[in-house]
């Protein structure tokens, strides 16, 4: 596992280094905020940086669910394409790739997920600032981590689902 979040971290900081060379030869990019929900982010709130039809992206998310504590974490890469908006440069149809990592703990244990994210979606502007986005795809387990704090005093039922539906709906303001 550890392994894999270095991996992680690696990524990351080339797309960290990336994003500034990027900037520095393409010139001036938007930032944008979001909130929505989401299967794997949950009910989450996020900031993307816009070059061109580009935006990298970091979001966070949870859900309130009783006697348990979830948190998710997303970074991804969208390449918007296809059609135009009269109120906005960005292409509204986008291609979204990502990694997501998910942990769960209950009373009983830990659960740490990484997913590969992958979607295609749509944006709808409202006005030249703020639209509504929608996509879907699909999830791709790349790992899962257990930690059993203490034996189950019911049913354990444990399915491993490596691919699994992914979607999600957000509103969005670009600045």
């Amino acid at each position: 596992m550890k392994d894999k979040m270095k991996l992680v971290f690696y990524i990351l900081l080339i797309v960290t280094f990336s994003i500034s060379f990027v900037h520095q030869g393409f010139g001036q990019g938007k930032v944008n905020i979001s909130a929505g929900f989401g299967i794997p982010e949950l009910l989450n709130i996020g900031v993307r940086y816009q070059l061109n039809q580009v935006q990298i992206g970091l979001s966070v998310g949870s859900m309130p669910v009783e006697d348990e504590s979830i948190i998710s974490i997303l970074g991804d890469v969208r390449y918007h394409f296809g059609g135009y908006s009269k109120l906005s440069s960005r292409r509204p149809w986008y291609g979204r790739v990502g990694l997501n990592y998910i942990r769960d703990e209950t009373e009983y244990k830990i659960d740490k997920y990484i997913y590969l994210n992958s979607r295609i979606g749509r944006e709808f502007n409202i006005s030249n600032k703020i639209g509504i986005e929608i996509d879907a795809g699909a999830i791709f387990q790349l790992s899962n981590e257990e930690e059993r704090k203490k034996p189950s005093s019911g049913w354990n039922l444990n399915l491993d689902f490596p691919v699994l539906p992914s979607f999600g709906i957000g509103l969005f303001y670009h600045f």
